[in-house]
Parts: C-alpha cells; structure tokens; sequence
C-alpha cells in the first residue's frame, strides 16, 4: 500500500496543529459569564414539544418559579398552567421546580445550566409539530388558468420580455444585423438520426442508442435523446417537469444533445469493465 494508513496518522488530540486551534477555539470560555452582572443568569432551554432550543436566555436568580414561567410562556408558547420545569444542573443532575414562590437561586441555579419545560397540555399547539412542522399548514393555491391571467406576476413579466427580446430580434433580422438560422425540420432529424441506430455525442465521444427524436419543453429547436452505455449523461430519460421522452438504464444514463453533437455508425456498446490495454 503507497502513503500512511489511516489507524497511523495521529489523532487530533496529539496533532500539535489541533491541540492549538482547540485552545484558540476555547480560550474563553473561562470568561464566558466572567462580565455579566451579579445575579444574573444564562440559562438554556429546551421543550418537550419543540426540536429548537434558546440559548442565553437571561434571567436573574432572584425570580421565582413563576415570573420564569411567565418569561418562558413568550418563548414556547406554553401557558404557566401547563408548564413543569426541571433544572438541568449537569450530567444526571436533574431537579424539578415544584415550588412556584422559590427563587432560582433557591434551586442552586447557575449560568450554563439548562431548564426545561414539560408541556402538560393535551391540546398544547406545540404538540407533533404544530410551531415547528410548516408541512402542517395549509398552503394557498391558485389554479393554473387564473395565474395566467394576471398582469403582474412573475410569469406575465417574463413573458413580455420574451416578447420584446423577439420583436428585437425580428427587427436585426429585417434590418440584417443578424442572418436568422432556420429551424431543423423534425422530420429530416428523424431520418438522419433514426431511433435504435448506435451513435456518438459530443463533447465525450459518449457512446450509446438513439431513443428519441423531437421536441423537448422548454428547449428551442429538435432534440435526439440518447441512451448511454455509461453514467456519463445528465438526466434519466426525462426532461423539465418530470416528462419522460425515453428509457434508458436510470439516473445519468440518459442526454439530450442536437444533432450537431451526435454521429450514427456502428459504434459498439462500452464495456465498462474493459480493460485500456486489451486488444481486440
């Protein structure tokens, strides 16, 4: 085997390089709540209901269970009724604050530690992702034909400025700043290009089968679609929109290419597991 193996490069904790920027990272946590005012406190919090958690949230020792219970009620949406907190204070350290009238500082709060809220609502919206899911709401939408028929949507404005670009253009032409290169007839690309007939499509020399030959939407002009021998394309067949025009053998495996980039002959299927220096 050429190089070092994996289980031989050092760890990061005795990579000096590491060792450093873990120090650089760290320097100051020390002093993280070194500068805050005396009795207050940085407390996390999390919710029985919710995935998201409120880092820093500042509150001071000398409140009670219930002023923090209001304060939380803004965070999480959960009414004080509904809300049982417990004091997260580290590793298994777990107290519940079962006394409304005692303080933080009762409870041995400190900043860093965590407090949590028990959503005891049955009916709580918080509950299976009602503040959180946004799949859960009902989204509005407007039939096809109605958008169409507005002035001042995104769809309107784009096509007015399709049809400005092209009156721009039919003007170069007329004035002959710009010679008009007619459109293939699709007919003709069929015949030349008949599907099941082995090709070659540029750039690649990708070899593979004719599948289709026609239009494509949202592409101008006449498109052969290509089934490669190899994941080499950059689709599985289909189009914009999900429209499938040919099979072939799945993602990748499919292009499409005009027929200036594409050469019929008898070009054989690659063998992807030939080798460059076998003869034939």
């Amino acid at each position: 085997m050429i190089g070092t193996r994996a289980e031989n490069l050092p760890s990061c904790h005795k990579n000096s390089d590491m060792m450093c920027l873990r120090d650089y990272v760290t320097g100051g946590d020390e002093m993280h709540y070194g500068k805050q005012a005396q009795g207050t406190l940085r407390l996390d919090v999390t919710h029985s209901n919710l995935l998201q958690r409120w880092h820093d949230i500042v509150f001071d020792d000398s409140m009670t269970v219930a002023r923090v219970k209001d304060k939380l009620y803004r965070h999480g949406g959960t009414p004080a009724a509904f809300q049982e907190l417990y004091l997260r204070r580290g590793g298994s350290d777990t107290i519940y604050l079962y006394d409304e009238n005692k303080t933080l500082k009762t409870y041995g709060a400190r900043s860093g530690m965590e407090l949590h809220i028990k959503d005891t609502d049955e009916h709580s919206i918080s509950k299976h992702g009602g503040l959180e899911d946004v799949s859960q709401v009902e989204k509005y939408e407007m039939e096809d034909e109605a958008y169409d028929k507005l002035d001042n949507s995104v769809r309107a404005i784009k096509r007015r400025e399709k049809a400005k670009a092209e009156a721009e253009r039919q003007a170069k032409i007329a004035s002959g700043e710009l010679e008009e290169i007619p459109e293939e007839d699709e007919a003709e690309v069929a015949a030349n290009f008949p599907v099941g007939s082995r090709c070659e499509v540029g750039p690649g020399d990708r070899r593979g089968e004719v599948k289709y030959v026609g239009k494509v939407k949202g592409l101008k002009g006449v498109w052969i679609g290509v089934s490669l021998d190899l994941p080499e394309g950059m689709n599985d067949g289909s189009g914009k929109g999900g429209k499938q025009y040919f099979e072939c053998k799945g993602d990748k495996y499919g292009c499409f290419a005009q027929s200036a980039n594409v050469k019929v002959g008898d070009y054989p299927e690659v063998d992807p597991f030939a080798s460059d220096d076998e003869e034939f």
